[in-house]
């Protein structure tokens, strides 16, 4: 007699004197109850005492093929893989599956001849990790995404006065709301709400206050649980004053709303509005005066932005005309461009921007959407006129209609940006100084005079990560004698294809700001995240490098043969336990309190 027979064989003896006893028992009350306890508790019983198991059909393949697990792999998924080679990078993963041999190169496995194949189950591995592969064939079972940050984008880089702008997509899972808020120096600055079991963007701004480096937090809340929160590195410079030229045919309530508007936010300019013919009113605001009454080269380079009535740039004489095309063209002067009614002109401040009018004689009031700012303005009458749009310019503001407003294109060196609105000011009339700061703001700096920079550093990693390869890159015109990072010396690597480009491969060792600097350039700093921040969006861009990993080395289709087999597991006995310690309390509670 084998132990499963002799199990079951005592369970019924068992079951049918407790059956018994209970029919004998003078108190019959909740009879049926007591029975089904009984009964339950015996079965459970049973099933903890025998070895119960069940089948479930695996994968056999007729060459050598091994498991590497990566962060994110379910435990549950090794059941389906008959294989006893199994790998992995990760320490963590490999304390809890002492199966997984723990290697800490991938060219380990490249090495090994017999291997022909590498499952993937989890996250998957970097771009770097996946070049030590060596084009071996690789399956990838990714881990299921379930909660998180799906993308995420913001502006780092800022001059003071600058909005930042997070944005991105969260996907919730959960059956209750989430709440992400945009937290900077212990203060809340801006949330939005995700609904429950969506996918949905994101957008919150602010604009920081403090110079310098700034860590920012984005924080997933749910209720009372804090589900996430993340660092939002920002570098806020001081704002460049611009120095601006302001040429209006008169003195009118556009020029003058935006000549206060340029003075109070720290601009340098210089008005000349037209009183009679050759006759003209000039003011000084921030600016040392100078003679105006004639324009040459030596006045235009005094500015980095030319604000100009289009009729009055068409009545410069030839010498002011010339200085003005020889400025904007080969020394990268910027001019913001007002129209008059003139719709179309061989002009080369108007050939660019074609315009058309509408068909309504008055038309209504309409909203505007200008380019970087979330959502639309206020209502404003914008007039008739609007321009046509053209494949070398680009939009800057339109209408609810989509009728272009506003454009830049390029001229040589510098910029036009050409705007038939002469209204803006009716905004700061009704108070709405939000709408007119953004128009202005963005036509100066789409126009402005750009600084050349002696040298500029690029962060190419996409999560600058410690412990991890950050790739750096220098573009500038003399070679680096040498860079510091922190106070590591780093060689760089010259492009080849384009000199300028120097590449600088760094593993930092702290996370947090990190300084680098070539030779007598400027300090530059960049951040180092910990290797726990962005899990989820970590984790996805794995996801995608091994994606493309795998379709740029595709198996071919006799590597492999899939044989189908079964294998036996062993039914958990958790479950039973669980199941007789609520029949016992049933039973004892029932006695208790009869």
């Amino acid at each position: 007699m084998n132990w499963n027979t002799i199990v079951i064989v005592i369970c019924i003896l068992i079951a049918a004197f407790a059956v018994w006893k209970e029919y004998v028992r003078a108190n019959q009350s909740r009879l049926v109850l007591r029975l089904l306890a009984t009964i339950t508790a015996i079965i459970a019983l049973a099933c903890i005492a025998l070895p119960l198991t069940y089948q479930v059909e695996v994968n056999r393949q007729d060459k050598m093929e091994v498991l590497l697990l990566t962060e994110g792999f379910s435990g549950d998924s090794l059941s389906r893989y008959n294989t006893e080679k199994i790998f992995t990078l990760n320490s963590t993963i490999s304390k809890k599956n002492p199966k997984a041999v723990l290697i800490y190169d991938l060219a380990d496995l490249k090495s090994d001849s017999t291997i022909t194949q590498i499952r993937i189950l989890g996250d998957g591995l970097d771009k770097e990790e996946l070049q030590r592969l060596d084009h071996v064939p690789v399956i990838f079972h990714p881990a299921v995404f379930k909660q998180g940050i799906t993308a995420v984008t913001w502006n780092e880089h800022l001059k003071a006065g600058d909005e930042i702008n997070v944005a991105g997509t969260y996907k919730n899972s959960l059956s209750q709301k989430i709440k992400l808020v945009l937290k900077g120096l212990s203060t809340g600055l801006d949330s939005v709400i995700i609904p429950p079991g969506q996918a949905s963007p994101f957008n919150l701004k602010s604009t920081p206050k403090n110079l310098g480096k700034n860590v920012y937090n984005l924080l997933a809340i749910a209720g009372t649980d804090t589900l996430g929160n993340e660092n939002i590195p920002l570098q806020i410079e001081p704002a460049k004053a611009l120095n601006v030229l302001m040429l209006t045919a008169s003195p009118d309530f556009e020029s003058r709303f935006l000549k206060n508007w340029l003075s109070e936010n720290g601009y340098a300019v210089a008005v000349r509005s037209a009183i009679s013919k050759d006759k003209f009113n000039k003011e000084f605001i921030n600016l040392a005066q100078f003679p105006l009454d004639h324009l040459s080269a030596s006045v235009f380079r005094k500015f980095d932005v030319l604000i100009a009535d289009l009729s009055v740039l068409k009545t410069l004489n030839g010498a002011e005309a010339a200085a003005l095309q020889q400025e904007v063209t080969q020394k990268g002067l910027g001019v913001v461009i007002r129209a008059d009614s003139t719709l179309r002109s061989n002009s080369w401040l108007q050939r660019d921007f074609p315009a058309d009018r509408l068909a309504v004689k008055d038309p209504a009031p309409v909203s505007l959407s200008i380019q970087g700012k979330t959502g639309n303005t206020a209502k404003l009458n914008a007039g008739m006129v609007y321009l046509a749009t053209q494949t070398n310019t680009q939009s800057l503001v339109s209408d609810y209609y989509g009728h272009v407003l506003a454009a830049n294109t390029l001229a040589g060196a510098g910029k036009l940006v050409f705007t038939p609105l002469n209204n803006t000011f009716s905004w700061v009339l009704s108070g709405n100084k939000a709408d007119y700061s953004a128009l202005w703001s963005l036509l100066i700096a789409k126009a402005a005079r750009k600084v050349a920079t002696p040298e500029s550093w690029t962060v190419k990693s996409a999560i600058p990560t410690v412990s991890n390869l950050v790739e750096l890159q220098l573009e500038s015109a003399v070679a680096p004698s040498v860079i510091q990072i922190d106070s590591a010396v780093i060689s760089p690597i010259q492009n080849s294809k384009l000199p300028f480009q120097w590449r600088v491969n760094y593993w930092p060792q702290a996370d947090g700001w990190q300084s680098v600097k070539q030779g007598n350039g400027a300090l530059s700093w960049f951040y180092v995240y910990n290797y726990n921040d962005w899990n989820t969006i970590r984790a996805l861009k794995k996801q995608a490098d091994t994606k493309t990993y795998i379709a740029n080395n595709a198996i071919k289709s006799n590597v492999t043969k899939q044989i189908h087999e079964k294998a036996t597991i062993a039914v958990s006995k958790i479950y039973f336990y669980i199941l007789l310690l609520i029949a016992c309390a049933f039973l004892w509670l029932e006695a208790r309190f009869q």
